[in-house]
């Protein structure tokens, strides 16, 4: 009995030291336990990232606005130019956040040696930026690669952030309302004979022939819509085509991304897009803003709310669009925008 006692005692006194071996000294004589978290990231790589990361440089505007959806915003210690130059982008974010208003907040695209210099937690970063990623992960800098080609890496996008953040319960909070919001769409197609659902092409922009294949966020919007995209053969997720092209497809509609510089006007007006059914009966529809239809973020559940009440105004006359905005708006950011 008394061996049993003092090897209790013994193993007593040694956890307090094997422990201190897993502790990091963050100022004087205190120590704490770092905690961290493995995220997968669209480049299929494993990043280990102190968690919750409270100095986040991020450099897409998508997922800045993951970031203030999930309650974040003080974590973000630098972003992206384009929000600052996107003048209908800035006013939304000005209103979200003050750094951004009194444009406080830095913007370093792409300035390797001033990212190195904040210190950040991690970057977060657009996966096709190979080579910015490489300087950065050669610098000792913690990268997380981001990649959106359809809705379903919108949530696993939300999900990473959430992870780094320390917000998961808001990330899962969110996915299940824009779920909710779109079931609400799904049900009202889902009684349209498919015979009866019109056919389509996405329009990415900046010209007329800028169009999306199968492999995209345009054909997918087009699908969640109720439509069925023409130019379903193509794998391509941004590719230009010809009239020749379009007037073999000769699709019902046309959806078009918010592109100030091309309107349904312009097709309307062109006259060799004239035999086209879209044109001829009026059915080009254009998403009215890039911030609150953002495809690349869960606010694409409007864009489709939308686009499926232009393409079938008699089935979705429940749908208040202002007022569904409004509410997402406020579900989302927690303020009401003017």
């Amino acid at each position: 009995m008394k061996r049993i006692v003092v090897l209790i005692l013994m193993v007593a006194m040694l956890c307090p030291l094997f422990a201190g071996c897993n502790k990091a000294t963050v100022e004087g004589d205190k120590s704490t336990t770092q905690k961290t978290v493995k995220v997968i990231d669209s480049r299929g790589k494993e990043v280990e990232v102190n968690y919750p990361a409270q100095k986040i440089v991020c450099l897409l505007n998508s997922a800045l606005n993951d970031l203030y959806m999930l309650g974040a915003k003080d974590q973000v210690i630098a972003i992206d130019q384009w929000t600052y130059d996107t003048t209908e982008v800035y006013y939304f974010t000005a209103q979200i956040d003050e750094r951004v208003k009194n444009k406080t907040l830095p913007a370093i695209d792409r300035n390797i040696e001033d990212i190195v210099a904040m210190n950040p937690d991690v970057v977060v970063i657009w996966a096709d930026q190979a080579e910015d990623i490489k300087v950065l992960e050669d610098n000792g800098i913690k990268v997380v690669g981001i990649q959106v080609d359809n809705f379903e890496d919108v949530y696993t996008k939300l999900d990473i952030l959430g992870k780094i953040s320390g917000t998961e319960e808001r990330a899962a909070e969110i996915v299940t309302y824009t779920r909710k919001q779109l079931k609400s769409v799904t049900d009202i197609i889902s009684g349209i004979n498919e015979s009866k659902k019109l056919s389509s092409l996405f329009v990415w922009g900046p010209s007329k022939f800028d169009l999306a294949g199968n492999n995209s966020t345009g054909d997918s919007i087009i699908e969640k819509a109720g439509g069925k995209n023409a130019a379903d053969s193509l794998r391509e997720e941004h590719f230009v085509a010809n009239i020749e092209d379009v007037e073999s497809w000769n699709p019902d509609t046309m959806l078009m991304w918010y592109l100030p510089e091309l309107t349904p006007q312009n097709y309307y007006d062109d006259a060799q897009w004239a035999g086209i059914k879209a044109i001829q009966n009026k059915k080009v529809f254009e998403l009215p803003h890039p911030f609150y239809c953002d495809l690349w973020t869960v606010k694409y559940m409007y864009s489709i709310q939308f686009l499926a009440k232009s393409l079938y105004p008699d089935e979705f006359t429940t749908i208040d669009l202002e007022t569904t905005k409004n509410d997402m708006l406020t579900f989302l950011y927690g303020i009401d925008f003017k």
